[in-house]
């Protein structure tokens, strides 16, 4: 049986030695999952123009083993911006993904919504193929949030989604209800989150409440935040004026960490605007195992975006016993205690808990949050995403 994958957010990096990369949203254990449903997998993933070195991409990214996948991939037309408007090499792009579609006997379209899934699904359906979507997100906000463009395009796009969900013969939601309340589907439905958390065991809470029973008065205590660092809708920008609000009342009592793929000069300079830069430390991308080492040195883990679905990251952090800060987006409320939830758009709201955390809360909610996290573990979820997989795959319509 051949089976299509596509998704078109994540971009492959080719390094000078011809190995392959990707980032965090994607790793070897992923590409075993979809591998073990058929016999031939194909991937359809957009690729960045340069090469780069073997020893830096190794660093930061994952290097994907093509014994698993036919790997296809195909131009960016969102980078550089002019090849948005290059409409021979979208016609081209387009050619490549019939094709494959053409070829295939299921396929999975992830984050409906962008030029590339918008593009397999109308095949999909013009060849009648057998699909599934991922639900992993919310259009209108990505889309309002990114861009002058983008709230152009936020509305049609959103009920477009809403259609192609609403029409779709199986949809997997990474949420339990809150993308299933804005994108109801007719067809076969399952709400499984798409984090990759192995057993959770008690020394790690036990570490965590040692760690926070170990800050005082002369120790800053350490924010961190996983997501794109370019991306405008992930809403570091409001961590950073939080910190510069709290600092102006002579609260200086925190650092602020950042990692994630991109550069971060946008943040940097709004750190050295707002005078907090001292506080702020960009540390860029890192692999998905080193991420779970830098939570382990974090206090308290705040997720500020304009739009989730369920936040695989807040999952992870709550795994390594992390107290969480969130917006008020997506699934977030299905997580995190209302308390420690702010409205998306209140800085005031977000320095007014800051404020006020003390060790006796860090404790309760690192509890709380590590206990949580457990029903999230892979065994668990593998046994559910499995079930309704193979649903797909032996669906004979």
């Amino acid at each position: 049986m051949k089976l299509l994958f596509i998704q078109g957010g994540s971009r492959v990096r080719c390094s000078t030695n011809g190995t392959f990369y990707v980032d965090g949203n994607f790793n070897n254990e992923v590409w075993k999952r979809y591998n073990s449903y058929c016999n031939d997998l194909t991937v359809i993933l957009r690729k960045t123009n340069e090469n780069y070195d073997e020893s830096e991409l190794n660093k930061k990214f994952n290097k994907i083993d093509l014994n698993l996948l036919n790997l296809k991939l195909v131009d960016d037309i969102y980078k550089p911006k002019k090849n948005f408007f290059n409409f021979m090499l979208k016609r081209r792009i387009k050619k490549e993904i019939e094709e494959e579609v053409k070829k295939a006997d299921k396929i999975i379209i992830r984050s409906i919504g962008n030029f590339y899934t918008n593009t397999a699904l109308k095949y999909c359906k013009k060849y009648k193929k057998s699909y599934l979507i991922e639900v992993t997100g919310f259009a209108f906000e990505g889309l309002w949030y990114h861009s002058f463009f983008g709230k152009i395009v936020a509305l049609p796009r959103e009920l477009k989604l809403r259609k192609s969900i609403k029409d779709a013969p199986f949809a997997l939601y990474v949420s339990t209800e809150a993308l299933q309340n804005r994108y109801p589907c007719n067809g076969e439905t399952c709400g499984c989150s798409d984090v990759e958390l192995e057993d959770i065991k008690d020394e790690i809470i036990n570490e965590r409440i040692s760690q926070i029973n170990s800050l005082n008065e002369n120790k800053k205590i350490i924010l961190g935040t996983a997501a794109f660092l370019d991306v405008k809708w992930k809403g570091q920008e409001n961590v950073i004026k939080a910190l510069s609000m709290l600092k102006k009342n002579g609260i200086d009592k925190f650092e602020y960490q950042l990692i994630g793929a991109g550069s971060g000069k946008e943040l940097i300079k709004n750190a050295k605007k707002y005078d907090i830069l001292e506080n702020v430390k960009i540390i860029g991308t890192l692999k998905h195992d080193e991420v779970f080492k830098w939570l382990d040195k974090i206090d308290i883990y705040v997720q500020p975006s304009y739009q989730e679905g369920l936040c695989r990251s807040i999952v992870e952090a709550m795994s390594r016993g992390c107290p969480v800060i969130c917006s008020d987006v997506g699934g977030n409320y299905e997580l995190i205690d209302k308390e420690y939830i702010y409205n998306k758009k209140s800085i005031n709201e977000l320095a007014n808990i800051l404020k006020l955390v003390n060790k006796e809360q860090l404790e309760q909610q690192a509890k709380i949050n590590f206990n949580k996290a457990k029903k999230f573990q892979k065994d668990i979820l593998d046994v559910k995403r499995d079930n309704f997989y193979k649903m797909f795959i032996n669906n004979k319509e």
